[in-house]
């Protein structure tokens, strides 16, 4: 059992890191390219980081859940 909450610790920590690190990555690189006068390829590196996170996050945390109700 206490395997199972260590397993489940890990996995909470790893998916706030996971998170923070879609949000922080794609918004410095927006910034970055954008400050450099690439607003288009900013805004471009933006969209496709954070989707590409979102996807990443849905596929890593979410599909795996079990969402039968009850029989």
């Amino acid at each position: 059992m206490a395997e199972t909450r260590s397993f489940d610790g890990n996995r909470t920590v790893l998916a706030g890191l996971t998170v923070a690190f879609a949000v922080i990555v794609p918004g410095v690189l927006k910034y970055l390219l954008t400050s450099a006068g690439f607003s288009f390829l900013g805004t471009l590196v933006w969209a496709l980081g954070y989707g590409g996170f979102a996807l990443v996050f849905w596929y890593l945390f979410i599909r795996p859940i079990d969402l039968t109700g009850p029989e």
